[in-house]
């Protein structure tokens, strides 16, 4: 499966969970019916917690935001729209909530540690709740458009045109963002969006709001939970299993493995003469083709420039013909570094001369591997240092080869 499908596993599955709970209503007991509005009172501020707990400054922001939410649909729009100030709380809810969502969407990650992190995930709730109860102090304040807002219905949902377009465009760009980027909170955005327009949408239906809040509930705490999930077994920078992940996967691979440790040949060098930034793009690039070796191996970033890859039930000898060949695909993978001093200024002028431009040079990567199986004996640390050992004499030997324990 690929990694943009995964993230939008979680939000479609608390989507179709929230569905099918408000379409099979009738299956619950009464006393889960009078459970279901106090529990986004619960989840919610679990979501809250994780993302405070994690340094998670949007995830937090929304939470909240939508915790506010919550209760301004318990304590506002029980009653006909057309009342006030449930009409203006309607129309709040309507625009303010997914203007929120996109602005989140377009700034970076600051961190709870910063005073601009803080601000931007209390500010939103606070700004909601605020806003709610001036309108509910002054019944006039926006009352004709409020109104004017819940009679002009989109199809046969209680959102008007314009709010229903909000909307859209406001998960389109999430949908969208989360296809590009590799944030959790862009599919969260997304979850959030469509759970929401549901509710106010069908706001009349009978606990709609209750298993939609709870769905959203459900999509934080996953997403978040997730994202720390990533964050602890999965290398930022190339994005395959780090240290940790590799510790783990031990657990699971028996008395009868193999393991590869992968180092790039005259790694300072590359980035001494060509920067950290090529350094760290050559270091994917190992990454992106050791992922792709086959006997079922799986690659770890061990530390640095050194990866190992893990073969369950191999032996040795049974995972050289796939190492030599992830070993020549390295060698043979030409990173090409042009000029900056000869690109042109203008985007469109770049474009016409795309592929037309002079190489200033190419940069051939190599690695040298050493390997052992768990024949050897003994605990994995002690494997690792055979490994490493093996590692060494492929050096020693001229780089670029394979060596075995």
């Amino acid at each position: 499966m690929s990694p943009t499908a995964y993230r939008f596993i979680t939000p479609a599955i608390c989507v179709a969970l929230s569905l099918l709970l408000c379409w099979q209503q009738s299956i619950l007991s009464e006393p889960l019916k009078t459970l279901l509005p106090q529990l986004p009172f619960i989840l919610l501020p679990i979501a809250a917690l994780i993302a405070a707990l994690s340094n998670q400054s949007r995830e937090l922001a929304t939470s909240l935001m939508m915790l506010c939410a919550y209760w301004l649909v318990r304590n506002y729009l029980q009653m006909p729209l057309q009342s006030l100030p449930a009409a203006q709380i309607f129309y709040l809810l309507s625009f303010f909530v997914p203007a929120v969502i996109l602005y989140l969407l377009f700034i970076p990650e600051h961190g709870l540690r910063h005073a601009r992190g803080t601000g931007i995930a209390l500010l939103p709730s606070t700004a909601l709740f605020v806003l709610s109860q001036l309108f509910a102090a002054s019944p006039n304040l926006m009352a004709v458009a409020s109104l004017a807002n819940i009679d002009d219905q989109l199809w046969n949902t209680h959102l008007s045109p314009l709010s229903g377009a909000w909307y859209l465009l406001v998960l389109i760009c999430a949908v969208t963002m989360a296809s590009r980027r590799e944030h959790i909170f862009d599919s969260s955005a997304a979850g959030c969006m469509l759970i929401l327009f549901i509710t106010l949408g069908w706001i009349d239906v009978a606990n709609i709001s209750a298993i939609m809040f709870i769905g959203i509930g459900l999509l934080l705490t996953a997403n978040i939970t997730s994202g720390l999930f990533y964050i602890g077994f999965y290398d930022e920078l190339t994005q395959i299993g780090n240290r940790r992940a590799l510790l783990a996967a031990l657990k699971t691979a028996g008395n009868h493995y193999s393991l590869a440790m992968v180092d790039a040949d005259h790694f300072k060098k590359i980035n001494d003469r060509f920067g950290h930034d090529l350094g760290d793009q050559a270091l994917k690039v190992i990454a992106s083709c050791i992922s792709k070796t086959g006997s079922g191996a799986r690659a770890f970033r061990y530390g640095g420039e050194e990866f190992c890859l893990l073969f369950k039930g191999k032996s040795r000898e049974e995972v050289a013909d796939s190492l030599e060949q992830v070993r020549q695909a390295i060698a043979n993978y030409d990173m090409v570094i042009r000029d900056k001093t000869q690109r042109p200024s203008q985007a469109a002028a770049g474009q016409k001369r795309r592929g037309a431009t002079k190489r200033k040079s190419n940069l051939r990567l190599t690695v040298s591997v050493g390997v052992v199986d768990s024949s050897a004996g003994g605990s994995f640390e002690q494997l690792i240092k055979l490994a490493d050992r093996a590692l060494y004499k492929a050096k020693a030997g001229g780089r670029n080869q394979l060596a075995f324990a």
